[in-house]
């Protein structure tokens, strides 16, 4: 464990375990990243034994297709927000307020592309990644995005979770989902965690938007946890 990580977890935890009965209570509270989208509650992971589904695959983990080339690939483990700024270039950062997320937004220049990916931070730590067909359904886009020819319709997981694909597609991958709220299909499973990685357990989560035509126009994954 570096020393940065150690020096947050006891806050970390306490303020995770905060948010989690705040948003409990709170019921249907709304989105900060798309319009009109009520926030899911939280989903208690599934603890899954060998072998383990595609929900827990190190393929899901990793976004593809990124760069102007659409050829650069961003691994979502024990990353930041610096990370996410080298990668991708400069970007506003939009703040919660304190002990409180912050995000990251870029949207695509590309002629015709309206695809944007939202990286989800605390305090600077990567938490989720949003990956979302329609920069139109994004809070206060021209305030918070960054337009780069860096992000495209082509981001997807190296697994396959990918926009546009139909509602069988996603369940011949993951299988049934977990939970269904709304227009949003939920995977969330745990597995121990293995020599060298963070903490006693890994939790990987999906959540996936389908469209009225049946078809998938956002993604969002859990990119690191607290143990």
């Amino acid at each position: 464990m570096s020393g940065n990580r150690a020096k947050w977890l006891p806050i970390l935890t306490i303020l995770v375990l905060l948010a989690l009965a705040s948003t409990a209570m709170a019921g249907q509270a709304m989105s900060r990243i798309l319009v009109n989208e009520p926030t899911s509650s939280y989903h208690k992971p599934r603890v899954e034994k060998p072998p383990y589904s595609a929900v827990l695959a190190d393929e899901h983990h990793l976004l593809v297709g990124l760069g102007p080339k659409q050829d650069r690939e961003f691994n979502l483990a024990d990353k930041y927000g610096k990370d996410v700024l080298a990668f991708l270039g400069p970007a506003p950062k939009t703040h919660f307020g304190e002990n409180d997320d912050s995000l990251y937004c870029y949207t695509s220049s590309r002629p015709g592309d309206d695809t944007a990916v939202v990286f989800v931070v605390y305090p600077d730590w990567l938490m989720r990644v949003h990956v979302h067909s329609d920069k139109a359904r994004i809070l206060k886009r021209r305030e918070r995005c960054k337009e780069a020819d860096t992000v495209s319709a082509t981001i997807r997981t190296k697994g396959g979770l990918r926009l546009g694909m139909t509602r069988a597609e996603v369940i011949g991958l993951f299988g049934p989902p977990h939970r269904v709220t709304d227009n949003c299909l939920e995977y969330s499973s745990e597995r121990p965690s293995r020599p060298g990685e963070f903490g006693q357990t890994v939790w990987r989560s999906q959540q996936i938007w389908i469209d009225k035509s049946g078809h998938v126009s956002g993604f969002s994954i859990l990119a690191n946890t607290l143990d």
